[in-house]
Order: structure tokens, then sequence, then C-alpha cells
């Protein structure tokens, strides 16, 4: 992935005319694909080279990817820079950690009683400059050049993984890919069966997933029935067989156990409290420690609006403030419940800001020195790997490309960065292209 020379081509459905079965049939899959996650057979998507069909995987580690839309700035967060520079025009200076000779900027001093467990990367370097393309890059380790869509990390890993089958208590277990707050991003050639369950507010719980009103158990059966009854004698396509799939595991989830997983009123007060009760964003990482316990694989949270090239202060301070609060519970929380060592915490935005103010004392978008933190998993805790100068506008040692970080995602969870596919044309991808695992965060057992 990291110095991205070509971009493979996804599936793209011809459009023509169509019976009115048809429709139906294409309405149904692509509600059920974007519910059900990889319950649906893999037919829009390619297949390994090496093996044809896709294992699960029997690890239990689970992802919760914090995204920070719009790109937070590195020395009002992960990599600190000592006050006194009016260049910088910094607010914030270091503060010292639970980990010995880690710091923090001064505005988290929650997660910096979680140092312990982070790894802090303050070396990331990105290729693209402009919102939509960083991200897409930073989520897919590919760069956009043109229609062709890649899969997110989170298609990826739901494909390759599904959900977690040890934690899972009952087979109709909840979707393995969910995005909290946002539609997420493209599941690429894998096709739409790989798109992440999407929660739009942590507060209403899994929606749509009841009868409507009006309509009883009986009728829904009747209704089941009759739709059966249309489709009997009808030929059996690959299609027909995803939709079948889809709508059985849809009907068996709608009557799941595991949607309990969504309520948070099951919580206690004091808890929802230290995550911020009146937080979207931290009821959302709430949510997220209920549903990687409940066996999803990859779960997205976003907090957004970094994007700040006016006036810097007070909104980055505020954000700031959320993601201390947030991400310290969260990283607490995983702990005191025996899941961090099998859960994996990021969070990135899709690059940093300059390390200058600028002349509306806002900062702009900065590629070349931004940093990304986790914590759990098999990754290194209280180490900080990579180093920015001393005025921030450079890499001083061991760069990070964006690939590179997430072909150490990829390892960490077990999956095989250079794992290659086919595209309709038959064509090789690899899952990650031209990213190298970053071995030196990784612990030694992994």
């Amino acid at each position: 992935m990291g110095c991205i020379t070509r971009q493979h081509v996804s599936s793209a459905e011809p459009l023509g005319v169509m019976t009115r079965r048809g429709v139906i049939h294409l309405s149904l899959g692509a509600a059920l694909g974007a519910v059900l996650g990889p319950t649906l057979p893999r037919v829009f998507g390619g297949e390994s080279k090496t093996q044809p069909a896709r294992p699960l995987a029997a690890n239990e580690k689970s992802v919760i990817l914090l995204w920070l839309k719009g790109g937070p700035f590195q020395h009002d967060s992960f990599d600190p820079k000592p006050l006194g520079n009016d260049k910088l025009g910094l607010k914030f200076g270091p503060l010292a950690t639970s980990a010995d000779g880690v710091q923090l900027a001064s505005c988290m001093p929650q997660l910096a009683k979680q140092a312990h467990h982070l790894t802090l990367i303050r070396s990331m370097k990105g290729l693209e400059m402009e919102h939509n393309l960083a991200s897409y890059f930073m989520q897919t380790g590919y760069r956009a050049t043109g229609p062709i869509q890649s899969p997110a990390i989170g298609s990826i890993v739901s494909h390759e993984l599904g959900s977690v089958p040890m934690r899972r208590a009952e087979p109709d277990g909840i979707p393995p890919f969910i995005s909290i707050g946002s539609a997420g991003f493209s599941a690429g050639h894998f096709g739409p069966a790989y798109r992440p369950y999407l929660i739009w507010d942590p507060t209403r719980g899994a929606e749509n997933l009841g009868l409507p009103s009006g309509i009883s158990a009986s009728d829904h059966a009747r209704r089941l029935q009759w739709l059966k009854s249309l489709e009997e004698g009808r030929t059996i396509s690959k299609v027909s067989r995803e939709i079948d799939s889809g709508r059985a595991s849809a009907l068996s989830f709608m009557g799941s156990k595991q949607r309990a997983a969504f309520d948070l009123t099951d919580e206690p007060a004091e808890l929802r409290e230290r995550y911020g009760k009146d937080d979207q964003f931290g009821q959302g990482c709430l949510l997220a420690r209920r549903l990687v316990a409940a066996g999803a694989r990859f779960v997205q949270v976003e907090l957004g609006n970094f994007d700040q090239h006016e006036h810097h202060y007070p909104t980055h301070e505020k954000l700031m403030n959320r993601l201390d609060r947030s991400m310290a519970a969260l990283v607490d929380d995983l702990h005191m419940r025996g899941l961090l060592d099998n859960t994996i915490v990021m969070a990135v935005g899709e690059f940093g800001r300059t390390p200058r103010l600028s002349g509306k004392a806002g900062r702009d978008h900065f590629i070349n020195g931004f940093s990304a933190a986790l914590a759990g998993g098999g990754f290194k805790r209280g180490y900080v790997h990579g180093a920015t100068s001393a005025d921030g506008q450079e890499i001083r040692d061991n760069p990070v490309t964006v690939p590179d970080l997430l072909a150490t995602l990829c390892h960490d969870l077990g999956i095989d960065p250079e794992k290659e596919f086919t595209d309709q044309f038959d064509r090789p991808i690899k899952l990650v292209d031209h990213g190298k695992v970053v071995r030196e965060v990784l612990s030694s057992t992994t």
C-alpha cells in the first residue's frame, strides 16, 4: 500500500430492463447486505487465490476505530511540544503520564492515566492533502484514482474474520462490522455484504429490526409464506441464493438475544457519565465496548469537526476534552473487564494539522508527521514510536506510512496483509499493497 502505483477495479452491475421480481431481489440484497455482513455468501467479492473459501478465524481479537474526522492536531494530543514557541502558538504543553517517559498534551489528563496501555506513533506520513482523498487513503490504504472503490479496513477485517466466534452467545450473533455516527466507507470488491451495519445514534440502539406498527407476528408469518409461494419454481441463481441466505439470517437476527447489546440503558448511570452521558461520541464508545464483548469484530465510532482552518481554539480544545474523557473510559473499561488484550483501540484521523498557526489563528492540513494512538491487542504498551522535529515540520525518525499502519493492524489480527484476491477480470489484488508491518510497535509475542 505505501507508494500506490495501481488501483483495482470494483464490480459494476450493468443497467437493463428488470422484472418486478428482479427489483425486489436487488432491493432485498442491498438492504440485507448492509445489515448482515458476512452472513451472506461472497458472490459479489473476489476470492482468495490460495484458498477458494474463506475460513473464519478462531481468534477473539476485535477492533474499535475512533475515527477523528477532519484531522486532529498532533501537538494538542499525542505528540506534545514545549510551550514558548510563538510560531507554534500552542496552548497545551507536555503532561507526564502513567507510562515512564511518555507525555501527552496537557488537555488529555484522563488519557494520561491510561498511557501505560497506549502505543503512540508520532511519525505518520500521508500522501493526500484533501479530506475525502485522505480519508479514503487512511481507511483503505489505496489512493483514489478514479471511480474504483477499494474495501475499507472494517470490511477487510469482517471479510477475513467474521464475528468473534468465542464470544457469541448464539448462532445469530450481531453483525461483525458496525459503524456508529457515520455511514462508513465502501466495501469495494468484497461487495455490499461487507458494508457496516449503521447506528446513527448510539442511545437509540439497533433500529428497524422490529415489526412495523400494526403488523402482528402472525401477519408477518403469513407474508413470509406468501413470498415463499411467489418464489417457488424460480430459477436459482447466485443472487437468489444470496438473498435467501440473507433473508434467513435477517429473520433470525430480528429475534436474537444479541440485540440486547445495543441497549445502553443496561449500563449503570455512573459508567455512562464516565464516558460522557450527554455526548454522542462518548455513548458511541460505550456502545462499542458492549458490541465487541458481544461478538462484533470491528466497530467504528466517529468524532468529527477537527477541520479548524480558523480559530483553532476553543473548538479543538473542546474536541480534545471529549476524546480524552471517552477514550480513557473505553481503555480502562476494556482493561477492567479483561477485554483489552483481545481488543485493539485505534484513534486516528485522515491527517494532522500544520504546526504553525495561520493568519486566521487556524491550522491547515498536514501530512508529514501526524500521530496515531493504539491500545490493547498485541501492541507494545507504554511505548512511543517515531518522532517529529522540535518545530513539528518534519519526521525525525521511523516514518510510518498509512499502508504500514494498516498492514500492522492486519498482522496483529492474524490477517496476512500480503494475501491476494482476484477481481472479476482475474487480476490479483492484495489486502494491503506496499504496506510494511511495523514490528517495533508489537509485543514480542505477536
